[in-house]
């Protein structure tokens, strides 16, 4: 999991993944932005443990 520090204080703000984020350091009141690097090339975990092949829906 990854955790998300103030960059002016690093004060731990969240721990998780997020693709666009926007938050107030309570510590030091800086506006911190995070953006992903670049997306999940294998997407999101499916809810229910199974893999679903497109494949067969055509």
């Amino acid at each position: 999991m990854r955790e998300l520090r103030c960059g002016k204080c690093d004060k731990l703000l969240a721990k998780g993944s997020a693709a666009e984020l926007v938050i107030k350091c309570p510590r030091c009141k800086t506006i911190n932005h995070v953006r992903a690097a670049s997306p999940d090339p294998e997407g999101p975990e499916p809810r229910n443990g199974v893999q679903h092949d497109h494949a067969s829906c055509l």
